[in-house]
């Protein structure tokens, strides 16, 4: 019994005193979990903390972005990380994938479109935390060869009070779901990286003002200088394509054919194929196209014509390109053409930020090319009355005078006695006559401009008489009156041109001329072209293919052609047709 009773109170004592040591080793292990907990919540806020300094590295967008889907996946340690940028229109407009293989890409048949659980997110920019994905009422699928995918996190990133995009996470490594810690610490993320997309944002849109400003520079700097409106257009195009990161850079401008617009300047990949856009190429502008919208609309327009497009951008097609922005060249309200930018296939597309900034740089070029044309013609129009009052001056001065004094002469020569001195002051007349000759055709030259419609008639004989003095030796004289551009109809001005050449060349080929004398008169209803020259005339027996080809020319226009020569004393022939009253 003393055995018994002394053992009860001995296991109590050991019972009471056991307890404090029980509670001691529980307490022990709650505050080695929370120190592990604490050590952890350190562990990720570092982590966090060296995330948020490692995307606020650097001020290029585009690395940027992926820096953001990268930390992003190593801070919640998701398998998979992906970033959608949401473009103007609402839609998702690029699609930034992490932690895929190059096999895993190739096989999948394409990028998400923003449906599903990720136009979800799009539509209500709110965090997602997902157990399984496929669980999920708005779960879509995924695109054909596409890996599969369970657990998600999606949070949107935010600039000020406009949704950029959304972070997506999927599948944690160690095969657990996403934590609201896992949450809180990338919506802290996101928050940061929206500091950061935006001061690239702005980065870049100064750095592009600051090229875009140095560009319209330049472009002034080259119109003040005298540079011809090509050359401006060339530069345009250059700085253009440089300022919009594009692979082709397009002007075309009003074509002669209505609804058309001819290609200016390209610059890029280098085809020659008039297909495919090449320089002089003709490009529709019909309302119902691309070009045709903007140039009418007067407002820029983007698209993709990576497909097979039917809206008059085939020849962009050909080339391989894909993203497409087409700006009026000009304001609104009056565009002078289209400046079209492209980019390859397989690159992103404009930011919608660039459009306003290409617009107006686009309306201040034209602008300026427009004050520099008019600068041109001005120039011109001063040129053309220089000489328009030089050959006034010529006619009303100089020729009068020569042409009274020729008088003079051939009156005074009939006094002469001395036959000798009266033979040189007939030659002398004649002389003077020659000269008056010369001087009608330089007050023609004079008043003929270099760029004006070669199409003229009175044009086109000058050019033939002024070529045949490389074969003859000598220069031609010309005399040419009365309205020969009006009168003489296109035909008939053909027949005479052809008439004309071949006069010329019987000459230089078979006369051994020294001069020659070319006069064409329209008078009393009909053209008269008369060739004299004062070589060894037309022996007998002679071919006369050229002058038999010549009458049959007359005859066909109902009129005539004759001939005089003597051996020794040169030819003359004249060929006279009727004209249109």
């Amino acid at each position: 019994m003393s055995d018994t009773d002394g053992s009860r109170p001995l296991n109590a004592e050991q019972e009471r005193l056991s307890l404090p040591e029980v509670r001691l080793d529980d307490l022990l292990d709650e505050v080695r979990s929370r120190m592990s907990m604490i050590s952890a919540t350190q562990e990720r806020i570092r982590i966090l903390l060296e995330s948020v300094v490692s995307i606020g590295e650097g001020l290029d967008l585009d690395p940027l972005l992926v820096r953001v889907v990268e930390t992003a996946t190593s801070l919640v340690d998701a398998r998979y990380g992906a970033l959608g940028v949401i473009g103007p229109d609402g839609e998702m407009s690029r699609f930034i994938p992490v932690g895929l293989a190059e096999d895993e890409i190739s096989c999948i048949d394409h990028w998400p479109r923003g449906e599903g659980i990720l136009g979800l997110l799009v539509k209500e920019p709110e965090p997602l935390r997902l157990k399984e994905v496929s669980e999920h009422p708005e779960s879509r699928g995924f695109p054909e060869g596409h890996p599969p995918m369970h657990t998600f996190l999606g949070v949107p990133i935010r600039i000020r009070d406009q949704v950029f995009g959304n972070l997506y996470m999927t599948d944690k490594r160690d095969g657990s779901e996403f934590t609201g810690d896992d949450e809180l610490l990338l919506r802290a993320l996101a928050t940061a990286a929206g500091t950061a997309i935006e001061n690239a944002q702005l980065f870049s849109e100064s750095r592009s003002r600051e090229t875009w400003l140095n560009a319209s520079g330049r472009i002034t700097t080259t119109l003040l200088s005298g540079a011809p409106p090509e050359e401006v257009l060339r530069l345009v195009a250059q700085r253009a394509r440089s300022m919009a990161q594009a692979d082709l850079a397009v002007i075309a401008m009003p074509g002669e054919e209505p609804e058309t617009l001819t290609v200016r300047v390209r610059e890029g990949p280098d085809h020659q194929d008039p297909a495919t856009g090449a320089r002089g190429a003709t490009l529709s502008c019909a309302a119902e196209t691309l070009l045709g919208r903007v140039y009418l609309g007067g407002r820029p327009l983007q698209a993709d014509v990576s497909g097979d497009p039917a809206d008059g951008t085939e020849f962009l097609s050909r080339l391989g390109m894909g993203p497409v922005l087409v700006l009026p060249f000009g304001p609104p309200d009056g565009a002078r053409g289209v400046l079209v930018l492209a980019r390859e296939r397989s690159r992103p597309d404009f930011r919608s930020s660039w459009s306003s900034m290409l617009s107006s740089f686009a309306n201040q070029a034209a602008i300026a090319l427009e004050l520099a044309e008019a600068r041109l013609d001005s120039e011109r129009l001063s040129v053309l009355e220089d000489r328009d009052r030089i050959a006034r001056d010529l006619h009303d001065t100089v020729i009068q005078r020569l042409y009274a004094t020729a008088i003079t002469l051939m009156g005074t020569v009939r006094r002469i006695e001395d036959s000798t001195s009266a033979t040189r002051v007939r030659n002398a007349v004649d002389d003077m006559d020659d000269t008056i000759r010369q001087i009608r055709s330089t007050i023609f030259a004079l008043q003929s401009s270099a760029e004006e419609d070669q199409s003229w008639l009175r044009s086109q004989i000058l050019d033939l008489v002024n070529s045949a003095s490389e074969t003859l030796g000598f220069s031609p004289r010309l005399l040419t009156q009365g309205a020969i551009d009006n009168a003489v109809d296109e035909r008939t001005g053909e027949h005479l041109l052809a008439v004309l050449r071949e006069l010329l060349s019987n000459v230089s080929r078979h006369a051994g001329a020294t001069s020659v004398d070319v006069e064409v008169a329209v008078a009393d209803g009909s053209v008269a072209l008369r060739v004299r020259d004062n070589g060894c005339g037309i022996p007998e027996g002679a071919a006369r293919s050229g002058l038999r080809n010549a009458a049959v020319r007359a005859e066909e226009l109902e009129g005539s052609l004759s001939v005089r020569s003597e051996p020794g004393q040169g030819a003359l022939v004249e060929w006279s047709v009727p004209v249109l009253r």
